[in-house]
């Protein structure tokens, strides 16, 4: 069967003030060519399809057309589940009648998994579906108040599945998954998953699936052998995420089970970039010349002394720069940039015990940190 991973499509996104909408139809127009090229059986989305929960009209009519084009125009079925940055009711909402046009969506988790079986020459396919689901409400679909953690949480969801081993079976789940202490390729354009505590799940417990399609993380990358992968996001949403390899990953399995991974690269419309030097140098008619002006830029500043209105001056030239620094500045507050960055690897949790503390000047007690992670949860639960 020969599968298509895609995950964190981010539909409607706004990056630093610059709606990617037109950027995301150009990448969406390419994957709808591969889909007509290779004749998939099936695509993948494995969370994140839009970028917020209530998602403006354009990503919404970006969503259907091209949903459209893939299901009835090109007869690819398509299964998608809600990542962290969905509202698992509003992708939930229509879902028994998409069915019928070989569209399957699991937005809200529900104890019983949903399980899609598609046929090949080799037999039959399992796909189990898992939406993003936070602990808490993992605990209370299950009455299980052992459940803490995102861990526990997967680890209590899969218990409730039955294998069938004398097929295949693929899992889709979107969340932060990881084999024991290796480290994962991260962006700093991923919401954090957890409030506290731990949001690291152990890849060992999809060992039994022959593939296991992930969604969350935006850098495509195998987790545990060939067949545990993040397919990464269709397109670069920050600076960090400027070596990533855009594109989707192609899984072949065979009738065994086994897989052979290919990836499909996609050519983006503006490409994220970073340039450097005097103001003069940057707007000069040489280094013009030699530049893609219509990308997506960051710009750093060499100059000494001090630059008049050097944004107009830069968007005469670039009109999609991001963000401005200057060098001398920057050094000058070096220590506030180190800050900076601490803060934000901080929690909102650990933000928010940080900001009782320095106001009392006493560390806050266990019983005042369990109700502060409970209100966070709550107002984290009401925003989707």
């Amino acid at each position: 069967m020969k599968i298509f991973h895609t995950g964190d499509w981010h539909i409607g996104k706004l990056v630093n003030g610059f709606y990617m909408t037109e950027d995301q139809r150009y990448i969406l127009s390419q994957l709808c060519d591969e889909i007509e090229k290779e004749n998939p059986d099936v695509l993948l989305i494995a969370g994140d399809v839009y970028d917020r929960s209530i998602p403006p009209v354009e990503a919404i009519e970006l969503l259907n057309e091209t949903l459209k084009k893939i299901i009835i125009d090109l007869k690819t079925p398509v299964i998608l589940i809600a990542g962290n940055h969905d509202s698992n009711e509003r992708i939930e909402f229509g879902s028994s009648l998409y069915e019928a046009c070989n569209f399957y969506v699991s937005g809200e988790l529900k104890s019983e998994i949903k399980k899609i079986n598609l046929k090949d020459k080799d037999g039959i396919v399992n796909f189990y579906l898992i939406p993003y689901a936070d602990p808490y409400y993992v605990r209370k679909l299950y009455n299980e108040e052992s459940i803490k953690t995102h861990d526990d949480a997967l680890k209590k969801i899969l218990e409730n599945i039955d294998l069938n081993k004398d097929e295949r079976n693929v899992a889709i789940f979107h969340g932060y998954v990881a084999k024991d202490s290796e480290k994962i390729i991260e962006s700093d354009s991923e919401k954090r998953l957890s409030i506290g505590g731990t949001e690291v799940i152990k890849s060992s417990h999809f060992k039994d699936f022959n593939y296991t399609a992930l969604g969350h993380i935006h850098s495509p990358q195998r987790v545990d052998g060939e067949n545990i992968r993040y397919s990464g996001s269709l397109m670069k949403y920050s600076f960090s995420e400027m070596n990533n390899k855009v594109g989707i990953t192609k899984i072949e399995l065979n009738g065994d089970g086994d897989v052979t991974v290919t990836r499909i690269p996609f050519k983006l419309m503006r490409d994220y970039r970073e340039i450097r030097g005097e103001l003069s140098e940057l707007i000069s008619k040489e280094f013009i010349q030699t530049q893609k002006i219509d990308d997506y830029i960051k710009v750093t500043l060499t100059d000494k002394g001090e630059v008049i209105e050097p944004m107009q001056k830069l968007r005469e030239v670039y009109p999609n720069v991001m963000e401005l620094r200057n060098e001398s500045r920057l050094k000058e507050l070096n220590m506030e940039e180190e800050s900076i960055a601490q803060l934000k690897e901080k929690s909102i949790l650990e933000l928010t015990c940080d900001f009782f503390s320095s106001i009392r000047e006493d560390e806050i007690t266990d019983e005042e940190l369990a109700l502060v992670k409970s209100v966070l949860e709550e107002v984290e639960r009401e925003d989707k």
